[in-house]
């Protein structure tokens, strides 16, 4: 089978493309310019979280008036924020007066219905934070056992 016929069709087809495309000294220019930007949401999340179950109470924990919890809460908090994020806690059961945090800048303190921590940084970063409580018990208060009184949620700050 004789492919010459082929051939110069398709050296044909490249040649008239190429002086289509070059377009000589005759064909305008186009040229046309625009503006592209993205805006990136501030985003904020616990990737590992592990704390108590629950908490049990003593009666020399109610006569003292507060309970040391020493199995730490663990959390990774990763965040694309420029300015920080803040660490939301919130009590799910009555049975606080108020609480201390341990392990973020120094012990914080924040009442009976929680409250947010907020940490500051510079640029996108990950978190390691090991945190432990002293729960400062609700008066009336009896021992036993309870399930873990809070619940713990991150969200970015505002650029």
């Amino acid at each position: 089978m004789d492919r010459r016929p082929h051939r110069c069709a398709s050296l044909l087809t490249l040649a008239l493309l190429a002086l289509l495309a070059g377009g000589g000294a005759t064909a305008r220019e186009a040229r046309s310019s625009f503006t592209v930007s993205a805006t990136v949401t501030a985003t904020a999340r616990i990737e590992q979280h592990s704390e108590p179950v629950q908490i049990e109470i003593s009666a020399a924990d109610v006569r003292r008036g507060y309970l040391e919890v020493t199995e730490p809460t663990l959390l990774v908090v990763r965040s694309n924020s420029r300015v920080g994020f803040a660490l939301d806690l919130s009590t799910m059961e009555p049975m606080l007066e108020s609480l201390v945090v341990h392990g973020i800048a120094g012990d914080q303190a924040l009442g009976a219905d929680g409250g947010s921590l907020v940490l500051r940084s510079r640029g996108a970063h990950t978190v390691n934070l090991s945190l432990t409580f002293r729960l400062l018990l609700a008066p009336g208060l009896h021992a036993g056992t309870y399930p873990w009184p809070m619940r713990i949620a991150v969200h970015p700050l505002d650029q």
